[in-house]
């Protein structure tokens, strides 16, 4: 059995009733670390789990992982995703292996940015396209280009911010949207769902001026035209 297992957003306590149970079932426990951080270190799942954990980065997930689905066939092995399991375009694949090899399967979901950002107060299905603002960005367009292509729909901007060996910034992300003549009202989120979380709600050129604590962090920039509660909630958050 191969239980995909999402463990939420903040830390070692965010996982599933039902997730922490299949855990305890499993005899290889992979955790995917490259494309979200939690606010907590692997040896504090190990000691709330009570197993050894083994990190999969992006090239074991997306080219070399045979080794779980062989796994998989004879033992039962969890893969567990901060957030939610599918959040990630890149798990689905590890999906669609496993069943082409007839592995039995059981998902657990989780929170994710993806649902949990409701609480910024913002109509979720009025958001647009999400996009990735990367490090290297000099000459990279599309995130623009997707939110111009969403404020002229009337529709909100997730954009969610890179990780490599650091995590990027909010200072860091706006300072990639003022070079590109971007100076609307934005929203800075900061280790959403942690009890320290961080919401500010600002111009974009007093938001820069904020430092920011908690990670994962991640900007959002409002529609153009705001439903009266939209515009209350946000207000919270000034």
């Amino acid at each position: 059995m191969l239980y995909f297992i999402g463990i939420g957003l903040n830390d070692e306590k965010d996982i599933s009733f039902n997730g922490l149970e299949a855990i305890k079932k499993c005899k290889y426990i992979y955790l995917e670390n490259y494309t979200s951080k939690l606010n907590c270190s692997v040896k504090d799942l190990e000691k709330f789990y009570k197993k050894k954990i083994i990190l999969a980065d992006r090239e074991f997930v997306e080219n070399k992982n045979i080794e779980i689905l062989n796994k998989a066939k004879k033992e039962n092995v969890a893969f567990l995703v901060i957030g939610d399991v599918f959040s990630a375009t890149t798990h689905i694949t590890l999906l669609i292996d496993a069943k082409k090899l007839k592995i039995k399967i059981k998902i657990i979901h989780n929170a994710s940015i993806l649902n949990a950002i409701g609480e910024v107060g913002l109509e979720l299905y009025k958001f647009g396209k999400i996009t990735s603002i990367p490090f290297n960005n000099e000459n990279v367009k599309t995130p623009i280009e997707v939110f111009k292509k969403n404020y002229e729909n009337d529709m909100h901007t997730l954009f969610l911010l890179d990780i490599n060996e650091n995590l990027m910034t909010i200072n860091e992300g706006l300072n990639y949207l003022i070079k590109n003549n971007i100076n609307n009202d934005v929203v800075g989120i900061a280790g959403l769902t942690n009890d320290k979380q961080e919401i500010k709600y600002r111009k974009i050129k007093d938001l820069i001026k904020i430092k920011f604590n908690l990670f994962p962090q991640c900007i959002i920039i409002p529609g153009k035209k705001l439903h009266f509660v939209e515009e209350e909630a946000l207000e919270l958050w000034k």
